[in-house]
């Protein structure tokens, strides 16, 4: 029969040959990120520079303090509409199709800047009216106009 093993003898490392592999490893990643550590150490000189690194370590750093006058402040009474409509108002933009508010966004846009451009102070007659319903632009937006009112009266 064979013996029993009582003892492993583990292999142990000596720790300059880990600190030796790490280093290796850390020069292989710095090199294959190159581009994007230039990024970030760019990204940490203009937070510096502007104040905002300063900011950010001291809310760190006093993060208990900090987060206690946010609450505070936020328990107020001028506040408290806002954060009670807060829930429904993020409900409300995840039910919105945000492409079709967006095209009619544009489109609204368009018209303000229209608008704005012409000095128009002349009074429109029904004429005027009748005979601005030939223009393709005018007819179609009384057209969206109109879709718009009859999507809204829907049951």
């Amino acid at each position: 029969m064979a013996e029993q093993i009582s003892k492993v003898k583990r292999i142990e490392v000596p720790e300059e040959a880990i600190r030796t592999r790490n280093l290796e490893d850390v020069a292989t990643s710095v090199s294959e990120n190159k581009d994007a550590i230039l990024k970030g150490i760019e990204l940490l000189e203009s937070l510096n520079q502007s104040g905002i690194l300063d900011m950010v370590n001291a809310f760190v750093k006093h993060r208990e303090d900090a987060l206690d006058n946010i609450m505070r402040e936020l328990n107020k009474p001028e506040y408290s509409g806002i954060l009670e409509n807060l829930t429904n108002l993020l409900l409300l933009l995840g039910a919105m199709n945000l492409d079709d508010l967006q095209a009619f966004a544009g489109r609204l846009n368009d018209g303000v800047k229209e608008a704005a451009a012409s000095g128009a102070s002349e009074k429109t007659s029904y004429m005027d009216l009748i005979k601005a319903l030939r223009d393709p632009e005018i007819n179609r937006s009384i057209t969206m106009l109109l879709q718009f009112l009859r999507g809204m009266g829907k049951d």
